[in-house]
């Protein structure tokens, strides 16, 4: 099987990081992510859905990804992160 490679935006990262700290579910938080790039590198078209022109969205409560793909490269791009439920 080949993978895609799976790239966070640092201020996607940033906000990973803030939410990981400030929500008091870092554990709850750490699987989530680990659930979304796992999802990612294995088939993004699959696990994501689309949300606008250009734009895919990933949900792993807590969280809430969205990102853009590349298939000549096979690059997944994560832009932004937000918090759905915890």
């Amino acid at each position: 099987m080949i993978t895609w490679t799976v790239a966070w935006e640092e201020s996607a990262e940033i906000k990973l990081g803030n939410i990981w700290f400030g929500t008091g579910q870092s554990q709850k938080v750490t699987e989530a992510s680990h659930q979304i790039d796992k999802a990612l590198k294995e088939d993004p078209h699959r696990h994501g859905k689309p949300l606008s022109e250009g734009l895919m969205v990933i949900e792993r409560p807590p969280l809430r990804a969205i990102f853009t793909i590349s298939d000549d490269d096979r690059l997944v791009r994560v832009l932004s992160l937000s918090i759905v439920r915890i």
